[in-house]
């Protein structure tokens, strides 16, 4: 009887130690209002000075190649971009005017120059320089890369699982990766149905194939889809095996080819499709960090970037 005593006093002490407890943490919040959990501090932003805009990237299969000029603005500026059209846009090749001045295309709002030939996969420094009336001139300079080969390209019907684990037509690109030096790579595939006509001419009709990888090397890009280094298997071949979702690819066509087209990138043109990727996933997103877009503009901001491409192609049974 004694024990059951002593155990109803610590019982009844514990509980009024909770009602203490919980009664002081009431009054604490009751004497706080929600200034109390909140402090304003006053930013200071520079003022921006406007500065133009290059958006430039050339592969070496290009024969026309793009450029867009525009203009910067602050970050609380909501004025309308700048496009001046009265823009001087030139491009060199080891020093060599490439071309005359690129034309303003006022429906595309763009700049655009005509080739005599592809640029080509041959390693030349090509440099851009833009000016136009009320700002600093800008440049950049890049060194068209040397492409990497594709060794195979092979298709197999239901022959990969997918993200979801159901089966998916698989494709598997085999590179050939130069030794001794960092490269950056871009997939991108597209099919090809070629259709004979009366008189013996030829259609060739082409539709792009969207493919996705569980390869860990491999990241999404914004303007490709898949994008890696060769980090992890420098010198060597490596394979990237990707799968297509159902119906991608055509059946029972016995003209229908799977073209691969494999970019060696430059490194700013890997870092600004990456970074671009990144912060188009990151916008609006309270929780993720904010993303600075790659930029190689000197006087300005934006991208000149190069790719070169090497073709590999295989028939679809």
């Amino acid at each position: 009887m004694k024990n059951i005593t002593i155990i109803n006093i610590m019982i009844t002490k514990v509980i009024i130690i909770k009602i203490t407890i919980l009664s002081f943490s009431l009054f604490l919040l009751a004497g706080c209002d929600s200034d109390r959990f909140s402090q304003v501090v006053e930013v200071e932003i520079p003022e921006h000075e406007s500065r133009l805009v290059l958006n430039a990237r050339f592969s070496s299969l290009d024969t026309g190649v793009t450029a867009l000029v525009a203009n910067s603005l602050g970050i609380l500026d909501t004025s309308a971009y700048d496009i001046p059209e009265d823009a001087a846009v030139r491009l060199f090749r080891d020093g060599e005017w490439v071309g005359g001045d690129f034309f303003f295309l006022p429906d595309k709002l763009k700049y655009f120059l005509s080739l005599d030939e592809p640029l080509g996969t041959a390693p030349r420094l090509y440099r851009m320089e833009v000016s136009a009336p009320g700002y600093e001139p800008i440049s950049a300079e890049q060194v068209m890369p040397v492409p990497a080969s594709i060794q195979s390209l092979r298709v197999e019907r239901d022959g990969a699982i997918d993200g979801e684990g159901r089966r998916a037509d698989g494709i598997e690109v085999q590179l050939n990766d130069p030794a001794d030096e960092e490269n950056y790579y871009a997939l991108a595939f597209f099919y090809e149905i070629s259709e004979g006509q009366p008189g013996g001419d030829t259609i060739t009709y082409s539709n792009p194939v969207y493919a996705s990888t569980l390869d860990q090397v491999v990241q999404y890009g914004y303007h490709y889809e898949q994008v890696f280094t060769d980090k992890s298997f420098n010198g060597s071949s490596y394979t990237v095996s990707l799968y297509t979702y159902q119906g991608a690819l055509p059946e029972g066509q016995g003209n229908a080819r799977l073209v691969a087209r494999l970019y060696t990138l430059s490194r700013d043109a890997f870092l600004y499709d990456l970074s671009l990727r990144q912060y188009y996933d990151a916008l609006d997103n309270p929780f993720a960090e904010p993303v600075t877009v790659h930029s190689n503009i000197e006087g300005g901001y934006g991208i000149f970037a190069l790719s070169s491409v090497a073709e590999e192609s295989v028939v679809l049974d």
